[in-house]
């Protein structure tokens, strides 16, 4: 493992610094002798949600209950950590990053009532999507204390009507499911960061899955309904070993969600801002060619680079100044402050029928007063 005091290592999200500590996919090191791994490996790319890949591969379910002491599908902790991470290598390492200025319009914008669910979408089967840092969100650890929210991997797939999670009554009554229906599952395991704690796996964990069968419920109440029922007492009794998360915890990941939906509502909109970095495809073409020396140094850089997708503007807020002309302006004496955006429910088409997706972008106020004479650095789109 990589010394705890190797910041190249500490800083990097969730699938890349797991694989430079442990020197290689973490899931095969850890699980690879035991015999499970290679039964689960057909499964990690499918449209099958996690829960039932602990659930069906051989071996799995007793490994968690055992290892863990936590059941399939909520807080399995390092297990899902690595299943997860398995998962994304399965599709090929999509990940997307949040550029800064996307992330601090998205914290002051508003989820408008009545959105529908249909929009809680994200365009990858799985992907791994990492704020910008600081993100100002934090998950709990009991043993470690609060983490800094670094990112989530966001799963969707599709259950069956009848299915073998449709069997758990207590899921079905809190969250108003109807079990001859298809159900969209969306799963997430929120990542926190182990900076300024003792290692490069000293992070923390939060599982959570989102039951959908209805696309047009207001996804305010979707979210509210599902972080209700992990905070009911009900879960225990379908869950054993499973532990009800603190009032507080649930604040804090409920805070998580609620920007990452506002994350997956920008990548629903027509012109959301996309750009590519691929940085680790570009260190592999250099090492072609190159002496042993070189070589080494390129390969110990690539432990820690990685492709991605950047969303998001690459510089530059939405302002507003006072007036140009000289007049007193109404931006005198008003101090620098976010005037809230919000996404909207537009609809259009024949008796208004149809519906689009629409983001009021939030305003800086008197951002000069706020940046001063420092002027935004761009990325470097390489």
């Amino acid at each position: 493992m990589r010394s705890r005091n190797d910041s190249g290592v500490m800083m990097p999200p969730h699938p890349v610094r797991v694989d430079a500590a442990f020197g290689g996919p973490i899931e095969e090191i850890l699980l690879g002798s035991t015999g499970v791994f290679e039964g689960a490996r057909p499964y990690l790319g499918a449209d099958v949600s996690t829960e039932w890949v602990i659930n069906n591969v051989p071996g799995m379910l007793e490994l968690a209950m055992a290892s863990l002491g936590a059941p399939a599908g909520l807080n399995v902790g390092l297990l899902m950590l690595m299943l997860s991470r398995a998962r994304l290598r399965a599709h090929g390492d999509p990940m997307l990053q949040v550029a800064a200025p996307l992330h601090a319009q998205l914290a002051a914008t508003d989820l408008s009532d009545g959105l529908p669910a249909c929009f809680f979408r994200c365009p990858y089967p799985l992907v791994y999507i990492e704020f910008a840092r600081p993100s100002g969100l934090q998950i709990n650890h009991r043993r470690s204390g609060l983490h800094e929210v670094e990112g989530v991997y966001v799963g969707s797939y599709r259950l069956p009507p009848r299915g073998a999670e449709h069997q758990d009554s207590g899921r079905e009554r809190h969250l108003a499911l109807d079990p001859t229906r298809e159900t969209r599952v969306v799963e997430l395991t929120i990542t926190g960061s182990p900076v300024g704690k003792d290692n490069p796996l000293d992070d923390a964990s939060v599982d959570i899955s989102l039951y959908i069968q209805d696309e047009d419920a207001c996804l305010g109440t979707l979210l509210e309904r599902h972080i209700t029922y992990y905070r009911s007492a009900e879960i225990t009794a379908a869950q054993p070993g499973f532990e009800i998360p603190e009032q507080t915890e649930m604040d804090l990941t409920a805070e998580v969600i609620r920007h990452l939906a506002k994350v997956l509502l920008y990548l629903n909109l027509p012109d959301a801002e996309q750009a590519e970095l691929p940085e680790r495809s570009q260190l592999e073409q250099r090492l072609r060619g190159l002496g042993p020396k070189k070589a080494a140094r390129i390969k110990r850089r690539m432990a820690t680079t990685y492709d991605r997708i950047v969303i998001g503007p690459s510089v530059g807020v939405h302002t507003e100044q006072g007036h140009a002309d000289g007049n007193a302006g109404a931006g005198r004496g008003v101090r620098p402050h976010w005037r809230r955006g919000h996404f909207r429910r537009i609809r259009y088409g024949e008796q208004r029928s149809e519906s689009r997706l629409g983001w009021i972008k939030p305003v800086l106020v008197n951002a000069a007063e706020a940046f001063g004479a420092v002027k935004a650095k761009p990325y470097l789109m390489r």
